[in-house]
């Protein structure tokens, strides 16, 4: 018999899919990097990020995060361009 942990292991993609399904109920985008973008020339760095709207529309972006007051936080994303 496995344990919870080991389930939560084999099940790695559902809570992405959940963290997806709530940001797009708050009217977010979804933000996440993917393996695929390593390769996109300027990204030696690793600081390219997709940008996934509610609409299906998903982006390459660079992301400035900013903490504000209590638990608030500023994002500002510049799109390097649209990949769907």
């Amino acid at each position: 018999m496995s344990t919870p942990a080991e389930k939560m292991l084999t099940n790695l993609e559902q809570l992405s899919n959940l963290g997806r399904e709530k940001c797009f109920e708050s009217g977010n985008p979804f933000y996440y990097q993917d393996a695929v973008d390593r390769s996109e020339p300027g990204n030696e760095a690793l600081n390219y990020w997709r940008k996934e709207l509610p609409t299906g529309e998903i982006f390459l972006v660079t992301l400035q995060i900013a903490e504000g007051e209590g638990e608030n936080y500023s994002i500002k994303d510049t799109i390097i361009r649209r990949l769907k």
